[in-house]
């Protein structure tokens, strides 16, 4: 099967994988600080985040290994990462609609269903992104098993660096919104490149 991932670096990939750990921390913690305002800060509140944290990613990660099994190319990894730019820079305007929208309903009912609206989507699009990666990378590197582990190491980092940056610095000094909306540019920016004709490079990949 070819697979047109046109001059791909391993350490490209790597890069995006970090990039979008970074995103999903950064994301969790915006989400559980957009729920406050209506619902709290209660031990509901951080419920709903984390476990629909887990459930988006559990989605995501099934249907990233259906897509990296018929679709295992650049443009389906970076679609995927525009797609979670976009949903991220939307959370600002879509979170507090929604929630308000949900104010009638039972305490948990309302946090649950208000996060499963607008955290749920970016999130699953997030556990897309690696096992696209996991399967580029193995074409570039091959042993698929050391690729995964450097895999989630690196987004894990990634999400490391972020949880600090995002709950120390950049929400208390720049704000929620602003947050939101630079983690949206930084997540586009690759996509952005790749459609534009950037980083096409030169060659074919192709795997079995």
């Amino acid at each position: 099967m070819s697979v047109p991932a046109h001059g791909v670096a391993a350490r490209l990939l790597y890069l995006v994988s970090f990039i979008e750990g970074g995103a999903l921390m950064a994301v969790e913690i915006a989400g559980a600080k957009l729920v406050a305002p209506f619902y709290g800060n209660s031990l509901y509140v951080w419920a709903a985040v984390l476990g629909l944290t887990l459930g988006g990613l559990a989605t995501g990660y099934f249907l990233g290994a259906a897509v990296s099994r018929r679709y295992p190319t650049l443009t389906a990894l970076y679609t995927i990462v525009l797609i979670a730019a976009l949903l991220v820079a939307l959370m600002p305007w879509s979170a507090p609609a929604v929630m308000e929208a949900t104010l009638g309903f039972e305490l948990r009912a309302g946090i649950t269903i208000s996060c499963l609206v607008f955290l749920f989507p970016p999130l699953a699009c997030f556990g897309m992104v690696s096992p696209l990666i996991i399967r580029l990378a193995s074409i570039e590197e091959g042993a698929a098993g050391h690729v995964s582990g450097k895999v989630y190491a690196i987004s894990t980092l990634g999400g490391i660096l972020a949880t600090g940056l995002t709950a120390f610095y950049t929400i208390p000094l720049i704000g929620l919104w602003q947050t939101l909306l630079a983690t949206a540019v930084l997540l586009a920016i690759f996509p952005l490149l790749y459609f534009a004709g950037a980083l096409h490079g030169g060659g074919a990949t192709r795997a079995a």
